[in-house]
């Protein structure tokens, strides 16, 4: 037969207000009893506010992402909208270069190499509780800034090699006739017209720029004076020699400002609108020459408005 323990604990409570002592004597097993008890119940309590806490953490966390998500869409949605922005001038930017590049002799881009393709998209990983639309929403524009950078690098390259193009080729450029010798209007065009005199079909070999007499007539690039004087329908005549087999005629003068064998520059003045020769009124008629042969001025004129 077990022998119960018969120790006791005893414990004496003294209140501050009067002397009178409180004692509680227990049995050694009770005062154990109670305060495994008493340990359960805070381990309990422990458990339950825990429990509370953590929803209460995580409702917050929630709120805080789902403001963030929020934030985040609108960017996103905002750098979409830019990014359209960014395309257009790209767009800009491709179609100066491909202008430039045909006045220089370069080929142009190949449209399939503007398209500026790669291999598999791979997009970068995105952190953790961003909603599946925001993800989608940023991968896209994470591609489409990938592809606007290809782009930009391959238009600079372009333009890097269209600088050294014209670096090459400046001296030629500046012989080349590229701007309308005198403001004014384009009356009559190059190729086979009715004579405004006669009614009959003729070749003109020029274009005719209607302006009052005594308006200024610009060198349109650089080059030597040639001839002045008289040549029978075009009256007082001036010719320029532009090198690279290139020359330029201006008649119909009221007075010429400079003398054969002179250097003149692109804009230098040259002449005055006249109309000497065979005409209706005052204009200018305007050739240009390659070997001997006529062109279309208006192929050659990149500033119609420079005055």
């Amino acid at each position: 037969m077990a022998i119960k323990d018969k120790t006791y604990l005893t414990l004496i409570i003294v209140p501050h207000q009067s002397g009178r002592t409180v004692t509680l004597r227990l049995p050694t097993w009770a005062a154990k009893t109670l305060a495994v008890l008493a340990v359960f119940i805070l381990l309990g309590l422990a458990g339950v506010t825990t429990g509370y806490v953590g929803k209460f953490v995580d409702a917050s966390m929630l709120q805080t992402l789902k403001l963030e998500n929020r934030i985040l869409r609108d960017k996103v949605t905002e750098f979409g909208n830019n990014l359209v922005g960014l395309q257009y001038q790209i767009n800009e930017f491709v179609n100066f270069d491909s202008k430039v590049r045909m006045m220089t002799g370069l080929a142009p881009i190949d449209p399939d190499v503007r398209r500026v393709g790669v291999g598999g998209f791979a997009p970068a990983p995105l952190p953790e509780g961003i909603t599946p639309g925001t993800a989608a929403s940023l991968q896209t524009v994470q591609r489409d800034l990938e592809k606007l950078d290809r782009e930009a690098r391959l238009q600079l390259e372009s333009f890097e090699a269209i600088v050294s193009a014209l670096s090459e080729k400046q001296e030629m450029w500046n012989h080349l006739p590229s701007i309308q010798p005198t403001p004014g209007w384009i009356i009559s065009n190059f190729g086979i017209r009715r004579d405004p005199l006669v009614g009959e079909l003729r070749m003109h070999e020029g274009i005719d720029i209607a302006a009052p007499e005594g308006t200024i007539i610009a060198a349109p690039a650089a080059g030597r004076v040639k001839f002045v004087g008289y040549r029978n329908n075009y009256g007082l005549c001036l010719e320029l020699d532009h090198g690279y087999g290139i020359t330029t005629r201006f008649a119909h003068c009221s007075m010429i400002k400079v003398s054969v064998g002179q250097n003149v520059n692109r804009g230098q003045v040259v002449a005055l609108v006249g109309q000497t020769g065979r005409v209706t009124g005052p204009h200018l008629h305007y050739e240009v020459m390659v070997n001997g042969q006529p062109k279309d001025p208006a192929n050659y004129i990149l500033a119609a408005r420079m005055f």
